[in-house]
């Protein structure tokens, strides 16, 4: 960026005087509603509305890079002194106005982790990485967890309360068990008493 003899202060705004930027052009999500707040369980649910949002209103290249900021200052035409460029002042508002609705989404134990953290990208950047490596290590743990369940002395009910529970977490990081799948780590667990009801189940033309 151009050194305009003003600097960016704590909030990540310029300091000094500022023209005023054309707010009709900027995006307000503050009535896009979320339904969750993103705590340590719920990544890809959360992910998936923000992401919608993001995107259907065109605001995506704030959070994935894919451009950045204008130049602080411009030439002025009539003089040689350099100004606050008007296009910068509108990309940093609606920046802003993401980076707040971003935060708004996020429970406080998350939101504790953004101190430090000011535009939308940085924001993104720091979820996406915390969030990814959690995701795998869950998906490993709740895989195995899944694979190890025997039914043994529980009651029917609790066995599949169980089941029920690893196929619920595994979603929540990333990985969607279906219904066939279900009822194959279900019968998998059964003792041999099982026996001949899994071969009615196994024999059903229908689902």
């Amino acid at each position: 960026m151009e050194d305009t003899g003003s600097t960016l202060n704590a909030t990540g705004s310029i300091a000094g005087t500022m023209p005023i930027a054309n707010a009709s052009q900027l995006v307000f999500l503050q009535n896009q509603l979320v339904s969750i707040k993103l705590d340590e369980s719920n990544h890809p649910m959360w992910k998936q509305q923000i992401l919608t949002a993001i995107r259907g209103y065109g605001l995506e290249h704030f959070i994935d890079g894919s451009s950045s900021a204008p130049a602080m200052s411009i030439q002025a035409t009539d003089t040689s002194q350099k100004t606050v460029n008007p296009e910068f002042i509108l990309w940093q508002r609606q920046d802003q106005l993401l980076a707040a609705w971003i935060l708004s989404s996020l429970s406080e134990s998350i939101l504790i982790q953004m101190v430090g953290l000011y535009t939308s990208r940085e924001i993104w950047h720091n979820l996406e990485v915390n969030f990814t490596g959690q995701s795998k290590e869950k998906l490993l743990h709740y895989t195995m967890k899944l694979q190890t369940l025997k039914k043994g002395s529980l009651s029917m009910r609790d066995y599949l309360n169980q089941m029920k529970n690893c196929f619920d977490l595994l979603a929540s990081a990333g990985k969607r068990i279906t219904e066939t799948e279900q009822v194959m780590h279900i019968m998998s667990g059964l003792g041999s008493e099982y026996d001949a009801i899994m071969v009615s189940v196994s024999s059903r033309l229908e689902p």
